[in-house]
């Protein structure tokens, strides 16, 4: 962007926002409710990266919109919208560690499986590159639906020409990755969608699971573990079964 907020933006930052978020909410509560088109000339962005701001901001409860056409976004008052945000964020981080607190209790005092730590999204795609290049069957995927480095998608057709089904279902289907999806689908993935949020699961021939939780605010933030072990990775395939019987197809 070309224009940044004030100094308030580094308290939304602490919080959980990017700058760029806490920009365009003070942007509407400062000057009231915009289109697209006006609000993205005012802070000097692009309409389609604004799109994703207010999806962003929108999701985390701090701004509400009309069904009008043009539609206009209106942010909510602070008190009431970053109420919102907090029970929001404490039910996201409640699940999560419930999430990691069932997938890693069977493991404890378990010889058979080996558990690799993944410290950053860089090392996150390489590891996932790897995996999917030794990957013989199947390929199921639980994610996003946002764009992935080249090495994931050379691995994913390097895979497919060797006969691996990859199966994808995205939590987040809208206008701006939909032209996305279609791409993945003429490479040969079959893709459905299921809303859902915060993770990641990549089970690789019901033998090795990739998990990763993420920052909601931030998807670039994330914890992930390799998890080395048939029993459960059975329990992930068959979990993505489940939602994958439930997901619809794009």
């Amino acid at each position: 962007m070309t224009k940044r907020g004030s100094g308030k933006s580094a308290s939304f930052v602490k919080i959980g926002f990017s700058t760029d978020e806490a920009l365009v909410y003070q942007t509407l509560l400062r000057d009231g409710a915009s289109d697209v088109k006006h609000l993205a000339q005012k802070i000097g962005v692009l309409p389609n990266a604004l799109y994703r701001l207010l999806i962003k901001l929108q999701d985390k409860g701090l701004i509400n919109l009309n069904g009008r056409h043009p539609t206009f976004y209106h942010a909510l008052p602070p008190a009431f919208a970053l109420d919102n945000y907090l029970k929001i964020k404490k039910g996201e981080l409640e699940t999560a560690k419930e999430m990691l607190v069932s997938q890693l209790t069977p493991l404890q005092n378990s010889d058979q499986t080996r558990i690799d730590l993944i410290r950053n999204n860089q090392e996150f795609f390489l590891t996932y590159a790897e995996l999917a290049n030794k990957a013989k069957k199947e390929i199921n995927i639980i994610s996003i639906g946002e764009p992935v480095p080249e090495e994931v998608l050379l691995a994913n057709r390097d895979a497919i020409k060797r006969g691996v089904v990859i199966r994808f279902i995205v939590h987040r289907l809208d206008e701006n990755n939909k032209e996305l999806l279609s791409s993945w689908t003429k490479m040969g993935l079959l893709v459905k969608h299921y809303p859902d949020w915060g993770f990641h699961l990549v089970v690789f021939d019901k033998g090795k699971s990739l998990l990763s939780i993420n920052n909601p605010e931030r998807t670039s933030d994330r914890i992930a573990l390799v998890i080395y072990s048939e029993g459960l990775a059975k329990a992930h395939a068959d979990y993505f079964k489940s939602v994958w019987e439930k997901a619809e197809k794009i």
